[in-house]
């Protein structure tokens, strides 16, 4: 009994105060997992409703991830194993649900558009301008530029690809992964590729953006870990901030500090035409 209290210890030291809540711990260290953790960690964050219901199995085939590796997940999210830690999945949902309900409405929405005003700030500040204006000369030169990304990601990169389209580029957005790769490797260094990921290690993603640098395009990644597989992977890299509310489960809250950055390359576009319209 010694013996299992001192492990059980050991888990929750590991886990931090946090360690009940799973959910909240695997958005506070994607980033530090190794890959094949990272994988199932990414797929729970984005779908933590649908994994209550799945089985190891099912979840190892979905997220593409080993069933040794989603246990040793789950241990390092405070629980003995995949059952318990569904358990205590379930739980923090149900916590987040009715925290999210005990509120005044006007306390709530108005919660929200602070966090998501300051996630445009924190952006803002965040962006070094002698890069951005970099990047949109490298952008405004490219024949084509394919935007790619997976989930929410992709709703950004069709909004990225109509606001550079409007700018008069030639940008693309692919939703389709298969696409996606066959376009990367047929690019070359007159093309631009962005990938979108908050994270920066949806493998899909980051394959994406690899297959675009060996095929000789100008990369960029879009994301809110500049030390991430992704951002490895690019010539550039525009951070993002990261949010302070869930963005899990179907939230688009993540798309407001990205429309600032699409819109801030599109801006320079602008007033570049502007200025050469004026010249002539």
């Amino acid at each position: 009994m010694r013996r299992n209290a001192a492990g059980n210890q050991g888990r929750l030291d590991k886990a931090g105060a946090i360690g009940a809540k799973p959910l909240a711990y695997l958005e506070a260290h994607l980033n530090d997992l190794p890959p094949a953790l990272a994988r199932a960690a990414i797929y729970v964050v984005e779908n933590p409703e649908k994994v209550i219901r799945y089985s190891l199995k099912e979840l190892s085939e979905l997220c593409q991830s080993g069933e040794a590796s989603i246990v040793r997940l789950c241990q390092a999210a405070g629980s003995e194993g995949f059952s318990e830690f569904k358990i205590a999945l379930a739980s923090e949902l149900a916590t987040r649900g009715m925290a999210e309900k005990s509120g005044a409405p006007r306390h709530v929405l108005q919660e929200l558009a602070d966090e998501l005003g300051a996630s445009i700030t924190r952006t803002a500040e965040a962006i070094d301008m002698g890069q951005l204006k970099s990047v949109t000369k490298r952008l405004a030169k490219a024949s084509r530029i394919d935007i790619f990304g997976s989930g929410v990601s992709g709703i950004i990169a069709e909004l990225f690809s109509y606001r550079l389209l409007r700018a008069g580029l030639n940008a693309h957005a692919i939703r389709d992964i298969t696409l996606a790769q066959e376009v990367a490797n047929g690019l070359g260094d007159a093309s631009a590729a962005i990938a979108i990921s908050g994270s920066g290690i949806t493998p899909n993603t980051v394959e994406f953006l690899k297959s675009a640098r060996l095929a000789g395009a100008y990369t960029v990644a879009i994301t809110c870990n500049a030390s991430s597989p992704l951002a490895r992977q690019a010539g550039a890299v525009l951070t993002m901030s990261k949010l302070g509310i869930p963005g899990y489960g179907g939230y688009i809250n993540a798309v407001p500090r990205a429309v600032l950055i699409a819109e801030a390359i599109a801006g320079l576009i602008d007033a570049k035409s502007r200025d050469r319209g004026a010249s002539e």
